[in-house]
Protein backbone atom coordinates (compact mmCIF):
# COMPACT_ATOMS: atom_id res chain seq x y z
CA UNK A 1 0.00 0.00 0.00
CA UNK A 2 1.17 3.63 -0.42
CA UNK A 3 2.08 6.36 1.95
CA UNK A 4 0.48 10.10 2.11
CA UNK A 5 3.01 12.92 1.39
CA UNK A 6 1.68 14.67 3.96
CA UNK A 7 2.39 11.44 5.98
CA UNK A 8 5.84 11.56 5.03
CA UNK A 9 7.01 15.27 5.20
CA UNK A 10 5.32 15.08 8.86
CA UNK A 11 8.18 12.41 9.67
CA UNK A 12 10.79 14.54 8.07
CA UNK A 13 9.99 18.03 10.07
CA UNK A 14 13.43 18.22 11.48
CA UNK A 15 15.03 18.48 8.28
CA UNK A 16 13.83 21.81 7.11
CA UNK A 17 11.84 20.93 4.21
CA UNK A 18 9.43 23.45 3.00
CA UNK A 19 6.71 23.13 1.03
CA UNK A 20 6.97 26.14 -1.91
CA UNK A 21 4.36 25.07 -3.94
CA UNK A 22 1.25 22.57 -4.82
CA UNK A 23 -0.26 22.46 -1.38
CA UNK A 24 -3.52 20.88 -2.75
CA UNK A 25 -1.65 17.87 -3.69
CA UNK A 26 -0.40 17.08 -0.11
CA UNK A 27 -2.59 14.00 -0.32
CA UNK A 28 -0.93 12.09 -2.82
CA UNK A 29 0.62 8.48 -2.54
CA UNK A 30 4.09 8.06 -2.32
CA UNK A 31 4.93 4.33 -3.25
CA UNK A 32 9.05 5.41 -3.65
CA UNK A 33 11.21 7.64 -3.82
CA UNK A 34 13.85 8.74 -6.84
CA UNK A 35 16.85 10.79 -7.70
CA UNK A 36 16.22 12.59 -10.60
CA UNK A 37 19.14 14.89 -11.79
CA UNK A 38 17.83 15.70 -14.82
CA UNK A 39 14.77 16.06 -17.42
CA UNK A 40 15.37 12.73 -19.46
CA UNK A 41 15.52 11.02 -16.19
CA UNK A 42 12.39 12.09 -14.78
CA UNK A 43 10.97 10.60 -18.59
CA UNK A 44 11.53 7.16 -16.73
CA UNK A 45 9.12 7.65 -13.58
CA UNK A 46 6.67 4.84 -13.42
CA UNK A 47 4.39 6.92 -11.17
CA UNK A 48 3.66 7.73 -7.30
CA UNK A 49 7.35 8.22 -6.85
CA UNK A 50 8.55 11.70 -4.83
CA UNK A 51 11.70 13.23 -6.60
CA UNK A 52 14.82 14.23 -5.20
CA UNK A 53 17.19 16.63 -7.18
CA UNK A 54 20.26 18.22 -6.07
CA UNK A 55 20.39 19.84 -10.10
CA UNK A 56 24.22 18.84 -10.23
CA UNK A 57 23.01 17.08 -13.92
CA UNK A 58 21.64 20.22 -15.20
CA UNK A 59 22.99 22.59 -17.55
CA UNK A 60 21.49 25.91 -15.55
CA UNK A 61 18.98 26.06 -12.61
CA UNK A 62 16.84 27.08 -15.38
CA UNK A 63 16.25 23.46 -16.53
CA UNK A 64 14.60 22.87 -13.20
CA UNK A 65 11.13 24.21 -14.61
CA UNK A 66 11.50 21.14 -17.55
CA UNK A 67 12.39 18.74 -15.22
CA UNK A 68 9.44 19.07 -12.63
CA UNK A 69 7.43 19.32 -16.00
CA UNK A 70 8.30 16.26 -16.94
CA UNK A 71 8.17 14.80 -13.77
CA UNK A 72 5.23 15.68 -13.46
CA UNK A 73 3.87 14.14 -16.71
CA UNK A 74 5.28 11.04 -15.57
CA UNK A 75 3.45 10.80 -12.88
CA UNK A 76 5.67 11.64 -10.09
CA UNK A 77 3.97 12.76 -6.27
CA UNK A 78 5.99 15.99 -6.07
CA UNK A 79 9.56 17.29 -6.24
CA UNK A 80 12.55 18.06 -3.61
CA UNK A 81 15.02 20.46 -4.45
CA UNK A 82 18.20 20.89 -2.89
CA UNK A 83 18.97 24.44 -2.64
CA UNK A 84 22.73 24.74 -3.09
CA UNK A 85 25.91 25.34 -5.40
CA UNK A 86 23.70 23.60 -8.25
CA UNK A 87 20.52 25.23 -7.54
CA UNK A 88 20.00 28.56 -5.66
CA UNK A 89 16.59 29.18 -5.94
CA UNK A 90 13.21 27.86 -7.69
CA UNK A 91 12.13 29.78 -10.64
CA UNK A 92 8.55 31.68 -10.64
CA UNK A 93 7.47 29.36 -14.34
CA UNK A 94 8.05 25.99 -11.71
CA UNK A 95 6.11 27.68 -8.76
CA UNK A 96 3.61 28.40 -10.90
CA UNK A 97 3.27 25.39 -12.87
CA UNK A 98 2.86 23.35 -9.33
CA UNK A 99 0.42 25.52 -8.11
CA UNK A 100 -1.67 25.13 -11.31
CA UNK A 101 -1.62 21.51 -10.74
CA UNK A 102 -1.20 20.87 -7.01
CA UNK A 103 1.79 19.31 -7.75
CA UNK A 104 4.21 19.36 -4.01
CA UNK A 105 7.51 21.08 -4.62
CA UNK A 106 9.67 21.54 -1.36
CA UNK A 107 12.87 22.62 -1.08
CA UNK A 108 15.86 22.10 1.09
CA UNK A 109 18.87 23.66 2.35
CA UNK A 110 22.49 22.44 1.05
CA UNK A 111 23.36 22.23 4.72
CA UNK A 112 20.67 18.88 4.88
CA UNK A 113 21.40 15.67 3.59
CA UNK A 114 19.06 14.65 1.30
CA UNK A 115 19.90 11.26 1.30
CA UNK A 116 18.54 11.08 5.52
CA UNK A 117 15.11 12.54 4.31
CA UNK A 118 14.91 9.52 1.51
CA UNK A 119 16.26 6.64 3.92
CA UNK A 120 13.72 8.17 6.30
CA UNK A 121 10.73 8.13 3.28
CA UNK A 122 11.80 4.72 1.74
CA UNK A 123 11.48 2.78 5.75
CA UNK A 124 7.99 4.42 6.49
CA UNK A 125 7.07 2.92 2.81
CA UNK A 126 8.85 -0.18 3.50
CA UNK A 127 6.86 -1.05 6.68
CA UNK A 128 3.58 0.21 5.00
CA UNK A 129 4.46 -2.43 2.43
CA UNK A 130 5.11 -5.28 4.96
CA UNK A 131 1.63 -4.02 6.35
CA UNK A 132 -0.32 -4.77 3.44
CA UNK A 133 1.27 -7.82 2.48
CA UNK A 134 0.31 -9.17 5.97
CA UNK A 135 -2.90 -7.71 5.71
CA UNK A 136 -3.38 -9.11 1.98
CA UNK A 137 -2.46 -12.50 3.82
CA UNK A 138 -4.70 -12.37 6.24
CA UNK A 139 -7.46 -11.86 4.31
CA UNK A 140 -6.68 -14.33 2.01
CA UNK A 141 -7.33 -16.89 5.32
CA UNK A 142 -10.21 -15.27 5.33
CA UNK A 143 -11.70 -16.39 2.24
CA UNK A 144 -10.36 -19.38 1.90
CA UNK A 145 -9.93 -20.41 5.83
CA UNK A 146 -13.19 -19.06 6.94
CA UNK A 147 -13.13 -21.80 9.71
CA UNK A 148 -9.79 -20.85 11.23
CA UNK A 149 -10.54 -17.70 12.90
CA UNK A 150 -7.47 -17.57 15.02
CA UNK A 151 -5.48 -17.22 11.08
CA UNK A 152 -7.38 -13.48 10.26
CA UNK A 153 -9.43 -11.97 12.82
CA UNK A 154 -6.68 -10.98 15.69
CA UNK A 155 -4.67 -9.29 12.28
CA UNK A 156 -7.38 -8.04 11.18
CA UNK A 157 -8.21 -5.59 14.66
CA UNK A 158 -4.10 -5.41 14.71
CA UNK A 159 -4.93 -3.35 11.44
CA UNK A 160 -7.70 -1.54 12.06
CA UNK A 161 -10.41 -3.66 10.79
CA UNK A 162 -13.06 -5.00 13.34
CA UNK A 163 -14.39 -8.54 13.33
CA UNK A 164 -18.02 -7.65 13.54
CA UNK A 165 -17.67 -4.71 10.75
CA UNK A 166 -19.70 -5.61 7.39
CA UNK A 167 -17.32 -5.99 4.32
CA UNK A 168 -17.84 -5.90 0.94
CA UNK A 169 -15.60 -7.73 -1.83
CA UNK A 170 -14.91 -6.19 -5.65
CA UNK A 171 -12.69 -8.59 -7.81
CA UNK A 172 -11.08 -6.90 -11.14
CA UNK A 173 -9.84 -9.50 -13.80
CA UNK A 174 -8.20 -8.14 -16.63
CA UNK A 175 -7.54 -10.84 -19.16
CA UNK A 176 -4.90 -11.08 -22.25
CA UNK A 177 -5.41 -10.99 -25.92
CA UNK A 178 -4.92 -14.79 -25.97
CA UNK A 179 -5.64 -16.32 -22.93
CA UNK A 180 -4.90 -15.67 -19.42
CA UNK A 181 -4.41 -12.41 -17.41
CA UNK A 182 -2.58 -9.51 -18.24
CA UNK A 183 -0.74 -8.79 -15.10
CA UNK A 184 0.51 -5.52 -16.48
CA UNK A 185 -2.51 -3.77 -16.72
CA UNK A 186 -3.99 -5.53 -13.31
CA UNK A 187 -1.30 -3.69 -11.57
CA UNK A 188 -2.49 -0.22 -12.95
CA UNK A 189 -5.54 -0.93 -11.74
CA UNK A 190 -4.05 -1.75 -8.60
CA UNK A 191 -1.71 1.27 -8.44
CA UNK A 192 -4.70 3.49 -9.49
CA UNK A 193 -6.93 2.14 -6.80
CA UNK A 194 -3.95 2.10 -3.91
CA UNK A 195 -3.62 5.75 -4.68
CA UNK A 196 -7.40 6.94 -4.22
CA UNK A 197 -7.70 4.96 -1.39
CA UNK A 198 -4.43 6.59 0.30
CA UNK A 199 -5.51 9.78 -0.38
CA UNK A 200 -9.04 9.15 0.55
CA UNK A 201 -8.32 7.60 3.34
CA UNK A 202 -10.77 4.59 2.04
CA UNK A 203 -11.25 1.39 4.72
CA UNK A 204 -10.31 -0.99 2.21
CA UNK A 205 -7.37 -3.18 1.89
CA UNK A 206 -5.81 -4.55 -1.30
CA UNK A 207 -4.94 -8.02 -2.13
CA UNK A 208 -4.13 -10.42 -5.75
CA UNK A 209 -5.49 -13.13 -5.54
CA UNK A 210 -5.27 -15.48 -8.95
CA UNK A 211 -4.05 -13.00 -10.69
CA UNK A 212 -6.78 -10.88 -9.76
CA UNK A 213 -7.40 -7.56 -7.81
CA UNK A 214 -8.96 -7.80 -4.76
CA UNK A 215 -10.90 -5.10 -2.95
CA UNK A 216 -12.12 -5.57 0.47
CA UNK A 217 -14.29 -2.78 1.43
CA UNK A 218 -14.77 -2.04 5.33
CA UNK A 219 -17.84 -0.47 7.00
CA UNK A 220 -19.38 0.88 3.89
CA UNK A 221 -23.02 0.76 2.41
CA UNK A 222 -23.34 -1.06 -1.08
CA UNK A 223 -24.16 2.72 -2.40
CA UNK A 224 -20.55 3.57 -0.88
CA UNK A 225 -18.90 0.47 -2.39
CA UNK A 226 -20.33 0.69 -5.70
CA UNK A 227 -19.47 4.85 -5.59
CA UNK A 228 -15.71 3.99 -4.90
CA UNK A 229 -15.59 1.37 -7.32
CA UNK A 230 -16.87 4.08 -10.28
CA UNK A 231 -14.36 6.34 -8.94
CA UNK A 232 -11.48 3.67 -9.16
CA UNK A 233 -12.74 3.38 -13.04
CA UNK A 234 -12.81 6.79 -13.59
CA UNK A 235 -9.48 7.28 -11.97
CA UNK A 236 -8.13 4.01 -14.09
CA UNK A 237 -9.35 5.73 -17.75
CA UNK A 238 -8.66 9.22 -16.42
CA UNK A 239 -5.02 8.20 -16.99
CA UNK A 240 -5.95 7.23 -20.86
CA UNK A 241 -5.83 2.99 -19.80
CA UNK A 242 -8.90 1.37 -21.67
CA UNK A 243 -11.00 -1.27 -19.47
CA UNK A 244 -10.47 -4.11 -22.66
CA UNK A 245 -11.04 -7.38 -22.09
CA UNK A 246 -11.40 -6.13 -18.35
CA UNK A 247 -14.36 -7.46 -15.75
CA UNK A 248 -15.26 -6.65 -12.72
CA UNK A 249 -18.09 -8.05 -10.11
CA UNK A 250 -18.76 -6.93 -6.16
CA UNK A 251 -20.09 -8.94 -3.53
CA UNK A 252 -22.46 -8.70 -1.26
CA UNK A 253 -22.04 -6.70 2.16
CA UNK A 254 -21.63 -8.95 5.35
CA UNK A 255 -22.39 -9.35 8.32
CA UNK A 256 -18.87 -9.67 9.97
CA UNK A 257 -15.26 -10.39 9.14
CA UNK A 258 -16.39 -14.08 8.63
CA UNK A 259 -18.29 -13.97 5.78
CA UNK A 260 -15.73 -12.14 3.64
CA UNK A 261 -15.20 -15.33 1.50
CA UNK A 262 -18.87 -15.45 0.56
CA UNK A 263 -18.59 -11.58 -0.85
CA UNK A 264 -15.47 -12.63 -2.81
CA UNK A 265 -16.98 -15.61 -3.88
CA UNK A 266 -20.19 -14.04 -5.14
CA UNK A 267 -17.92 -11.12 -6.57
CA UNK A 268 -15.68 -13.83 -9.03
CA UNK A 269 -18.30 -15.69 -10.06
CA UNK A 270 -20.05 -12.19 -10.93
CA UNK A 271 -16.70 -11.21 -12.51
CA UNK A 272 -16.68 -14.30 -14.68
CA UNK A 273 -20.03 -14.03 -15.47
CA UNK A 274 -19.78 -10.62 -16.94
CA UNK A 275 -16.45 -12.35 -18.98
CA UNK A 276 -19.30 -14.93 -20.30
CA UNK A 277 -21.22 -12.16 -20.86
CA UNK A 278 -18.59 -9.90 -22.82
CA UNK A 279 -19.32 -6.87 -20.53
CA UNK A 280 -16.37 -5.02 -20.98
CA UNK A 281 -15.48 -2.56 -18.07
CA UNK A 282 -19.37 -2.81 -16.35
CA UNK A 283 -20.14 -3.46 -13.13
CA UNK A 284 -22.12 -6.07 -12.03
CA UNK A 285 -23.42 -5.75 -8.03
CA UNK A 286 -24.73 -8.71 -6.11
CA UNK A 287 -27.35 -6.44 -5.15
CA UNK A 288 -28.50 -5.59 -8.89
CA UNK A 289 -28.32 -9.21 -10.33
CA UNK A 290 -31.74 -10.31 -10.28
CA UNK A 291 -32.27 -14.13 -11.42
CA UNK A 292 -28.58 -14.17 -10.85
CA UNK A 293 -28.13 -13.15 -7.03
CA UNK A 294 -30.99 -16.30 -6.59
CA UNK A 295 -28.83 -18.71 -8.53
CA UNK A 296 -26.07 -17.21 -7.01
CA UNK A 297 -26.89 -18.44 -3.70
CA UNK A 298 -27.77 -21.92 -4.24
CA UNK A 299 -24.99 -23.64 -2.64
CA UNK A 300 -26.08 -27.29 -3.86
CA UNK A 301 -25.07 -27.38 -7.21
CA UNK A 302 -26.63 -30.82 -8.04
CA UNK A 303 -30.03 -28.50 -8.16
CA UNK A 304 -28.32 -26.36 -10.46
CA UNK A 305 -27.22 -29.20 -12.81
CA UNK A 306 -31.02 -30.83 -12.59
CA UNK A 307 -32.81 -27.63 -13.36
CA UNK A 308 -30.22 -27.32 -16.46
CA UNK A 309 -30.64 -30.86 -17.84
CA UNK A 310 -34.45 -30.34 -17.48
CA UNK A 311 -34.24 -27.42 -19.38
CA UNK A 312 -31.87 -26.94 -22.24
CA UNK A 313 -29.57 -29.72 -21.47
CA UNK A 314 -30.65 -31.76 -24.50
CA UNK A 315 -30.56 -28.52 -26.54
CA UNK A 316 -27.29 -28.09 -25.81
CA UNK A 317 -26.33 -31.86 -26.35
CA UNK A 318 -28.05 -31.28 -29.62
CA UNK A 319 -25.90 -28.98 -30.79
CA UNK A 320 -22.61 -30.80 -29.38
CA UNK A 321 -23.43 -33.57 -31.62
CA UNK A 322 -24.64 -31.97 -34.71
CA UNK A 323 -22.68 -28.80 -35.06
CA UNK A 324 -25.31 -26.20 -34.66
CA UNK A 325 -26.49 -23.20 -32.85
CA UNK A 326 -29.74 -23.92 -31.84
CA UNK A 327 -28.63 -22.89 -27.82
CA UNK A 328 -26.91 -19.48 -29.43
CA UNK A 329 -30.79 -18.47 -31.75
CA UNK A 330 -32.58 -19.37 -28.19
CA UNK A 331 -30.33 -16.75 -26.50
CA UNK A 332 -30.63 -14.12 -29.30
CA UNK A 333 -34.22 -14.90 -29.39
CA UNK A 334 -34.80 -14.22 -25.69
CA UNK A 335 -32.51 -11.77 -25.73
CA UNK A 336 -34.45 -9.76 -28.18
CA UNK A 337 -37.67 -9.93 -26.52
CA UNK A 338 -39.24 -12.92 -28.56
CA UNK A 339 -38.51 -11.01 -31.80
CA UNK A 340 -37.75 -12.95 -34.71
CA UNK A 341 -36.77 -9.82 -37.24
CA UNK A 342 -34.17 -8.84 -34.41
CA UNK A 343 -33.07 -11.74 -33.56
CA UNK A 344 -32.32 -12.66 -37.38
CA UNK A 345 -30.67 -9.59 -38.06
CA UNK A 346 -28.14 -9.82 -34.62
CA UNK A 347 -27.43 -13.09 -35.96
CA UNK A 348 -26.89 -12.13 -39.73
CA UNK A 349 -29.33 -14.62 -41.16
CA UNK A 350 -32.70 -14.29 -42.85
CA UNK A 351 -35.99 -14.09 -40.54
CA UNK A 352 -37.21 -17.79 -42.25
CA UNK A 353 -33.90 -19.39 -41.38
CA UNK A 354 -34.55 -18.22 -37.60
CA UNK A 355 -38.22 -19.61 -37.57
CA UNK A 356 -37.00 -23.17 -38.68
CA UNK A 357 -34.40 -23.06 -35.87
CA UNK A 358 -37.28 -22.08 -33.49
CA UNK A 359 -39.18 -24.71 -34.45
CA UNK A 360 -36.54 -27.51 -34.48
CA UNK A 361 -35.97 -26.23 -30.70
CA UNK A 362 -39.32 -26.81 -30.09
CA UNK A 363 -39.66 -30.48 -31.35
CA UNK A 364 -36.14 -31.73 -29.77
CA UNK A 365 -37.57 -29.88 -26.43
CA UNK A 366 -40.94 -30.89 -26.56
CA UNK A 367 -42.08 -27.52 -25.99
CA UNK A 368 -43.99 -24.46 -27.13
CA UNK A 369 -42.12 -21.17 -26.98
CA UNK A 370 -45.45 -19.42 -27.48
CA UNK A 371 -46.10 -20.37 -24.08
CA UNK A 372 -44.87 -17.71 -21.48
CA UNK A 373 -43.97 -20.09 -18.60
CA UNK A 374 -42.20 -22.69 -20.71
CA UNK A 375 -40.08 -19.32 -22.01
CA UNK A 376 -39.32 -18.30 -18.83
CA UNK A 377 -38.39 -22.29 -17.46
CA UNK A 378 -35.87 -21.96 -20.70
CA UNK A 379 -34.04 -18.80 -20.35
CA UNK A 380 -33.86 -19.36 -16.56
CA UNK A 381 -32.01 -22.24 -17.60
CA UNK A 382 -29.79 -20.07 -20.03
CA UNK A 383 -28.15 -18.40 -16.86
CA UNK A 384 -28.08 -21.73 -14.94
CA UNK A 385 -25.59 -23.18 -17.53
CA UNK A 386 -23.29 -19.87 -17.54
CA UNK A 387 -23.57 -19.98 -13.96
CA UNK A 388 -22.61 -23.35 -14.26
CA UNK A 389 -19.97 -22.36 -16.33
CA UNK A 390 -18.45 -19.71 -14.22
Amino acid sequence: MTVRLKELVEQAADKDMVLVAGKGGLDRSVSWVHMVENEEIAGFLEGQEIAFTTGIGLETQEDLYPLVKSAYASGATGVVVNIGPFIHQISPDAIRFCDEHDFPLFKVPWSVHMAQIMHSFSLAITMSEKHSMELAAALENAIFHPDREEMYLEYLEQSGFGKDWNYCVTVFSACGETSGHDAERIAKYSREAESLITSNQWRVAVAHIEERLVLVFARYTAEQVEMMVREIIAAIRSRGVILERTYIGVGKVTKSARCIGKSYNQALKLERLQHLRGRVGEVALYDNSGIDKLLLAVSDRAILEDYYQDSIGPLVEYDRVNGTDLTETLHAYFQFSGSVKETAASMFVHRNTVSYKLNKIEDILGVSLSDFRTREFLSVGLQVREILDC
